[in-house]
């Protein structure tokens, strides 16, 4: 089976479920699509947009993605790109690869570009103009506008240390602990999502839409 993966930044996908990526990509064919850049509202230095990049492939290669789009819209103003162009390019890809399943970052996430990205997903996703059957959102944790509230979970027990080897890849973005970007707290967080759910280890999830035939 295909899935689809939509994210705004690199590493976002690691974060949010880098466990289930890897236990996916055993019996389906991942891509990943990373909207932004990454990097040039952080770094002055351009040269930080491809340090990102090669980190995400490398992150991916561990995980089992197997294709990578980087869209390179600008990077914490995707509020400012119109909606529509965003949608024309995630259809594209929608078009080549023919995915069933779709996960995107979550709306209740503070950071505007998360936002941006669930609604592209919400739009590009829909029974009419799709063959998307399931779409879900990711937890990135920390900071929130409003709680996540999930109703999927997905036992990462095994898969937990490809998780963190694969987001250490990422040396520019993780930081000490108590950061949320730091690998104490998310494996922390994988442990009370394994509590909710009766796992050692677990990701959370909310199901936005199901369509069974």
């Amino acid at each position: 089976m295909n899935i689809l993966i939509t994210v705004a930044h690199p590493d976002d996908e690691t974060i949010g479920m880098g466990g289930t990526i890897k236990k996916l990509s055993k019996n389906n064919e991942i891509t990943l699509c990373v909207m932004s850049d990454g990097a040039s509202a952080q770094y002055d230095d351009k040269k930080m947009i491809k340090v990102r990049q090669d980190a995400c492939k490398k992150a991916g290669k561990i995980l089992g993605i197997s294709k990578f789009h980087f869209l390179n819209f600008p990077d914490m103003k995707l509020d400012s790109i119109p909606h529509v162009e965003m949608n024309k390019e995630l259809e594209k890809i929608i078009k080549k690869f023919n995915p069933k399943i779709l996960y995107s970052t979550s709306y209740n996430d503070l950071n505007k570009d998360h936002q941006k990205v669930f609604e592209s997903c919400s739009v590009i996703s829909r029974p009419i103009s799709s063959k998307i059957k399931q779409f879900l959102c990711f937890e990135m944790g920390g900071r929130n506008k409003t709680p996540f509230n999930p109703n999927t979970y997905v036992d990462i027990s095994k898969e937990l240390s490809f998780k963190l080897k694969a987001l250490k890849q990422y040396k520019s973005e993780i930081n000490p602990f108590p950061h949320e970007r730091s690998l104490k707290f998310i494996e922390s967080l994988s442990h009370v999502r394994g509590v909710e759910s009766g796992f050692k280890n677990a990701e959370a999830f909310q199901l936005i839409r199901n369509i069974i035939n």
